[in-house]
Parts: C-alpha cells; structure tokens; sequence
C-alpha cells in the first residue's frame, strides 16, 4: 500500500494554517486532520442537522478512524482536542457541584418515598385487601414528579458498553467515543453495541426497556474517535467481531484517515508548542461555544437544534457529487467497500454541514463547501479501500517475520529460557527484520500465539512443556 496524503487544499483556511503550523511531517498532517474532523463533529455535529435536497434531514456528526503507525503521532495530535474537552467539563461539574448534591438529597427522599409506596401496595395485594387508590395516585404521582437533575454536560465514554451508553443518554443525548487505545474499544463492540453505533449514525431511534419505566425510545448523538495501528486493524478484521463490522455497514458509517507505514518519518525536534499557536486556540476555543449548546439542547429539548439548507448551486454540487461516486465501477469490490461507497453521498453532506456551522458561516451550505467535502470523502473510501485489500498481504508477511523470528531465537541463538528484549533486536537485524516496527510486529505475533513473552525487558520462550511460565501467567489455558 502507498502512502495517500491529505488533501489539504480541501480543509477550510483556518484548518490549513493550523495544521501547516503544527505537523511539520505529511504523515502527522492525517492523524491531526482526523482528530480535527472528530472535534468538530463532537462540537457541532449534535447541535445542527441538514436538509438534502430531497428534503431528508440528516444528523451531521459522524465516525473517525485515525490509523497509523506507532510513531505517526497519533497521541499528540490528540492531545490538544481531548484535554480541552476535558477542562471543559470540568469546569462544568465544579461549576453545578451543589446542585448536584442537593439533587442527590431530593433523589435520596424520592426513591425512599416511592419504595415506602411500593411496599405498601404490595402489603395489601399480599393480605388479599381491596386496592388503596391513595396509594395507586400516590405511586402515580411520585412517578410523575421525579427530581429533575441539574444539566449535564455531554461527556466521554472509555467504558464504551451498550448499558454505558443508556445511562449517559438519559443525562446527554450527545456521546462522545474515544479511548488512547483503540484495541479496547473494539473489544468491547459486540452485536447490540455494533447495531447502536449504525442505528445512531442513521438518526434511526433505539428502543430499551427498565424496571419501572417500560420500553424506551432514545436517539444518542455519537461521535467515535478509534485510533489505531494498521496491522492492529486488521488482524481484528479477521476476527468474527471485525467480520460482523465489516459485514453490518459499521465501517460504511467511518471516516478513514489512515497514514501508511511509508510515509513516516522521524518526529521533528523543531515542532511548536500548543500555546503557540493562535489559530488552533481559537478552534478549541469555538468548540466550547458548542459544548454549552448541547448543554441547553438536553434541557429545552433536542427539537430545538438548528436546520442548515444548501444553496440552489450547492445542491447542483452534491447532485454532480452524488453522480461522480455512484458512476465508480463497483466490479471487484468486497461487499464492505460497495457499503462504504454507497454511504459517500451521506458522509459528503455531513462533512459539509458540520464545518459550515462550526465556522459560524452565515447563509446556506455554499457549493464550495460539497466539493472539499467530496474530495475528502473520496479520500477517505480510498484509504479503506487500500487498508482491506492489503490487509491479507501485511498478516501474511507479519506471520512470516514472526516464524523467521522464532526459529532464530530458537535454533539460532538456542535460546532456552530468555534474553533481553534489545539483544534481540539487534540480532533479529540479521535475518532482515531492519526496522524497529517490523522487529515489534513480529514479536507482537509471537506473544499472541503464546510462544513468548515479554517481561522487564526481557523476551522469554514459552516451550510446550514450560508449566511455569505458564501458570506464573494465569494457570492452565
């Protein structure tokens, strides 16, 4: 796979200058224009929908996945977007600190009286008395009157569970996804939360049930943010979890931003401070304006959000755009890449809308506006494309390096209990493992299969009848 560098003339001017001041390197340019995207869809994209030219009004925040090789520099990119967001809801929840305990006091009374109600209804059903319509209006009423909390702000999620997401949606509709790594939160996306991310991406209601309340519709806003490694990626599209995300339109529902392992360089020493940069400050700072948003939004109702339109020439533009995606020859496409295709259209106008209201741009969704989103959309389906189809190459040649790598350890080096992680490494330069990712993947492998571990810097050879190791390791598998 060749690398596939960003179209940085499809960002808007304030976006350029940032990241021309910030990245240094082609490959950081994808990480930080990923982790851009996401900000501004976890900003703007629950506080506004657009109407398409058919008259279908679409949620504009959407799914990130920031692929990279380990020194990219996805962590840094990072950074800045995901501790500015939590500084602000700290200062939220320092700010409605009392609040919130005098509601957990009022709570605390409620849920005493309502269980005092219930246990007295249920008291006379078990005596076989006649039914007390004192209690049954009373019960009626404290359902009715239920303290109401104190705003919350939207928040986000690591523990990334389906009940996860039901308790934080009766607080704030708007979710937002991320974890440093994101191996854990594929872990954890199994086929109810996979059905949730789709039926959220597509605006579509999601019903659940509780004790006492009955079923439930509820319509999360998320965004997702996954930062991953490429080979991570996909060795979990081999699993039947990464078969089921490939297979159920999940990945259709994506962004890909995805830096290949050739385009990186070593990380310049020159690279500015954060501080230093005035554009960037004013974009973080523009994201705070939304987050008080989607507070008001969750007190006086998400009816309330604001409806973007697109121009008479722009929607000539997503028209000329749609037509342009749906002529690509679909011949030879897995079924995974026919489904993100067809969802370019959608991710076009999303794009679109969710970087015209987070610059405050007066007026419809300009034209010029479709045709950046277009060509990132197209960037992005290309960079998918690329990743599914060298997938099976980069795990067959990963699995090679990991045999070629334990046959040297075992019959080369005969190596019998262990040895330092660096001895290693410079020796696994003879066989032709040169670069330290290539050195790292292999013995990656290896550790999966359980033929070795590593520990305080040390690799350490599990053999077949090594019981120690093993149950030193969690006993007996």
């Amino acid at each position: 796979m060749q690398g596939n560098p960003f179209p940085l003339h499809a960002l808007s001017s304030t976006e350029r200058a940032i990241i021309k001041a910030w990245a240094r390197t082609a490959a950081f340019e994808i990480p930080a224009a990923g982790y851009m995207d996401g900000y501004v869809s976890q900003a703007a994209g629950p506080c506004a929908v657009v109407k398409t030219p058919d008259g279908t009004l679409l949620d504009s925040s959407t799914y990130v996945t920031v692929c990279a090789p380990s020194s990219a520099g996805k962590t840094p990119a990072s950074r800045p977007f995901i501790e500015h967001r939590a500084s602000a809801v700290a200062a939220h929840d320092a700010s409605t600190l009392s609040a919130w305990q005098e509601h957990k006091g009022r709570m605390t009374a409620w849920q005493a009286d309502y269980s005092g109600t219930e246990r007295g209804i249920s008291k006379r059903a078990a005596k076989g008395l006649p039914r007390d319509d004192a209690l049954a209006n009373r019960l009626i009423d404290l359902e009715r009157n239920r303290p109401k909390a104190p705003p919350s702000p939207p928040r986000r999620l690591e523990n990334f569970t389906y009940s996860a997401v039901i308790d934080q949606v009766e607080l704030n509709r708007a979710i937002f996804v991320y974890s440093d790594e994101g191996r854990a939160l594929l872990s954890q996306l199994d086929k109810t939360l996979a059905g949730l991310m789709c039926s959220s991406w597509s605006g579509v209601a999601t019903s659940y049930s509780r004790k006492g309340t009955g079923v439930q519709l509820i319509q999360p806003a998320i965004t997702t943010i996954l930062p991953i490694q490429n080979l991570t990626l996909q060795e979990f599209f081999q699993t039947p979890t990464g078969k089921h995300f490939l297979n159920c339109g999940l990945a259709g529902r994506f962004l890909w931003y995805v830096v290949d392992e050739s385009m990186v360089e070593p990380a310049p020493e020159n690279r500015p401070a954060i501080s230093e940069i005035a554009e960037l400050q004013k974009f973080l700072d523009r994201g705070t304006h939304f987050f008080h948003e989607q507070v008001r939004l969750q007190e006086t109702g998400w009816e309330g959000r604001k409806v973007l339109t697109l121009s008479s020439r722009a929607c000539r533009a997503f028209e000329n755009a749609e037509r342009r995606v749906n002529s690509i020859s679909r011949e030879g496409m897995s079924d995974s890449e026919r489904a993100c295709l067809d969802k370019l259209p959608e991710q076009i106008i999303r794009h679109a809308a969710r970087h015209h209201e987070f610059d405050d741009e007066d007026g419809p969704i300009s034209p010029e506006r479709i045709e950046c989103a277009e060509e990132i959309a197209l960037w992005s389906f290309d960079n998918f494309s690329r990743l599914i189809n060298a997938g099976s190459q980069n795990l067959d040649k990963a699995h090679k390096d990991a045999d070629r790598l334990f046959e040297f350890l075992f019959y080369e080096l005969r190596v019998r209990d262990k040895i330092a992680q660096r001895v290693l490494r410079d020796e696994a330069f003879n066989i032709g493992l040169v670069s330290p990712m290539q050195f790292n993947t292999a013995l990656g492998s290896l550790c999966r299969r359980d033929q070795v571990y590593v520990k305080d810097g040390y690799v350490n050879l599990i053999r077949p009848d090594d019981l120690v190791n093993v149950l030193g390791r969690g006993g007996i598998r």
